[in-house]
């Protein structure tokens, strides 16, 4: 068993519209973009509200996922995004060594939903809209079963 886990989980909204990419062909595409997650609090000395923001590259491999980026999701969706971090260096036109560190989405550990769609409002606020459930979407009540019934399924 691994004795580390990289997992990240974020809630947040695009900051613009994803960008999308061709991998080689018949192999699908990657989506990338950008989510905001804000932080808010009253400075005690002034009584001012406060807000820092952080921003968090996010890449999907995974050939599904992107399809559902590209058709859902635009600058303000409000999304929730569940991979794992990775480094990457590369070197720039100056010859300096660059780093960036990204949420992966891949094929197998990977995860994101669709919360709310945005629209900006043209004041830096999102409005929000609920996306409409399909029938695969919508909730499936819990089935209910006493504590008698599963006792009866131990087998020891």
């Amino acid at each position: 068993m691994s004795q580390s886990v990289n997992r990240a989980i974020v809630i947040g909204h695009l900051g613009r519209d994803p960008e999308l990419a061709a991998r080689r062909e018949g192999e699908g595409k990657i989506a990338s973009f950008g989510v905001a997650t804000s932080e808010t609090w009253t400075d005690r000395a002034s009584g001012e509200r406060r807000e820092k923001t952080q921003w968090h590259r996010v890449v999907s491999f995974n050939d599904h996922l992107s399809a559902v980026i590209e058709r859902r999701c635009q600058k303000g969706t409000l999304v929730y995004v569940e991979g794992h971090l990775e480094t990457r260096k590369w070197t720039d036109q100056q010859g300096q060594d660059r780093y960036v560190t990204e949420i992966i989405i891949d094929r197998f550990d990977g995860n994101l939903k669709v919360l709310a769609n945005g629209r900006s409002t043209g004041d830096g606020r999102f409005d929000e809209e609920r996306p409409s459930r399909s029938a695969a979407q919508r909730p499936v009540p819990a089935a209910t079963s006493n504590a008698q019934d599963v006792d009866d399924e131990i087998p020891f």
